[in-house]
């Protein structure tokens, strides 16, 4: 249950060191071994301990064994203070509606609103999406509600602003300067003083005949990341709900800075996430490197940047040691010249590309709709399925060549 640390790292024995020393300290009493810890202990010795191994380290370990220093991003940290609001991966469920991810581009973090205008849409359809609907996640569980009820935009509204992903508060007007600001609840008082102007005022006649009015809170706050921030979290619990290893096993890592030491020739980037999946000797560690983007537009020159930047990361791990994969994931359909460029990940002998859209990442199963337009199956439950099912739907031609 605690997500940024892991018990079970990959069967990599060049890290043996670090690995023995944060669980153990000792550094020549542990070792890797294949699906499995080692430990060296007395003939007298009945019992030891073990201390979990912080991911983040542990990421930088690995990185640095392809000639890069990896560090946690701002959208990391903001993605990664996402995931702790909501509870874990799984509680980012509620970002398959897409009403919710409506709410928040409309909304800016400076923006307040009511709960009526909220409600409005996250149930109503999206114009530039009419086939997207509320009606489709009235199945989805988020919270523990009665048997047989369905789910409703005010229980997704009540959750949103239970997690702290919105602020309570009132939007009062200064008798003053004639100007609306937005107090939080926490400072609300009935003599207020205008953020604006400076000037105090009675506020009980506006807080008695008027309505609460809501905010983003300081994890989604920040403009610039913080749709970036959803589209990465649905995704990777959309990895979690369906890859066979889960967190059981699999460890990962929101946005890290790549910046690569002195003397190596590699792009400096940011990926926005990292997927382990540690193998069962002898099958190598696979690591999947993504790429996550809204459903807004997407400049080709930049999309074609990410894909090299993410290709040349991907050749820098070591291939006996790592089978690796690149992820682009996008709230909206990938366009024709998005495909052509993803594809140039493939080889004639290695499918390494997977690209995801909304259609994969707002149902329970990764391919529940995707199925009813080609002939693939409803899941995927490790990385070699995914990009085999990537290149049925996008690079068919490619395979029967």
């Amino acid at each position: 249950g605690d997500e940024p640390h892991t018990l079970a790292p990959p069967y990599l024995p060049e890290l043996n060191e670090f690995y023995a020393r944060p669980p153990h300290f000792k550094y020549n009493e542990l070792r890797i071994e294949p699906g499995r810890v080692g430990l060296v202990i007395d003939a007298a010795d009945h019992d030891t301990s073990l201390y979990a191994l912080p991911i983040a380290d542990m990421m930088e370990r690995l990185f640095g064994m392809a000639g890069y220093e990896a560090k946690l991003s701002p959208g990391g940290l903001i993605a990664r203070q996402l995931i702790a609001r909501l509870g874990g991966l799984q509680g980012a469920r509620v970002f398959k509606i897409p009403g919710v991810r409506r709410l928040l581009r409309t909304h800016g973090p400076t923006a307040s609103f009511t709960k009526r205008g909220a409600l409005q849409l996250i149930g109503a359809r999206d114009p530039e999406n009419p086939g997207a609907k509320f009606s489709d996640h009235e199945d989805l569980y988020i919270e523990q509600r009665a048997g047989g009820t369905k789910l409703r935009p005010p229980a997704v509204f009540d959750y949103l602003v239970e997690k702290g992903l919105f602020r309570i508060g009132a939007e009062l007007t200064c008798p003053s300067c004639r100007m609306p600001s937005w107090t939080a609840l926490d400072a609300l008082k009935q003599r207020v003083v205008c953020e604006l102007c400076g000037h105090e005022h009675d506020a009980t006649r506006q807080l008695v005949n008027g309505e609460w009015h809501y905010r983003r809170s300081g994890v989604l706050g920040r403009e610039r990341n913080a749709q970036g921030a959803v589209s990465v979290v649905l995704t990777l619990q959309q990895l979690e709900t369906n890859l066979d290893g889960g967190l059981d096993r699999d460890i990962y890592s929101p946005s890290l800075n790549h910046e690569p030491k002195e003397g190596v020739d590699l792009p400096k980037c940011e990926v926005d996430f990292v997927w382990v999946v540690p193998g069962r000797y002898p099958e190598r560690t696979a690591v999947i490197l993504g790429e996550c983007k809204d459903q807004g537009p997407i400049k080709l020159d930049e999309f074609e940047r990410d894909v090299e930047n993410l290709r040349r990361v991907a050749d820098s791990l070591p291939r006996h040691r790592f089978q690796t994969f690149v992820l682009l994931s996008k709230l909206a359909p990938f366009t024709p010249e998005e495909i052509e460029k993803a594809r140039t990940l493939n080889d004639k002998y290695h499918s390494r590309a997977i690209l995801l859209t909304a259609r994969e990442l707002e149902p329970y199963m990764l391919y529940e709709r995707t199925k009813a337009q080609f002939d693939i199956r409803g899941y995927a439950g490790t990385p070699e399925e995914l990009a085999e099912a990537t290149s049925a739907m996008y690079f068919k031609e490619q395979l029967s060549g």
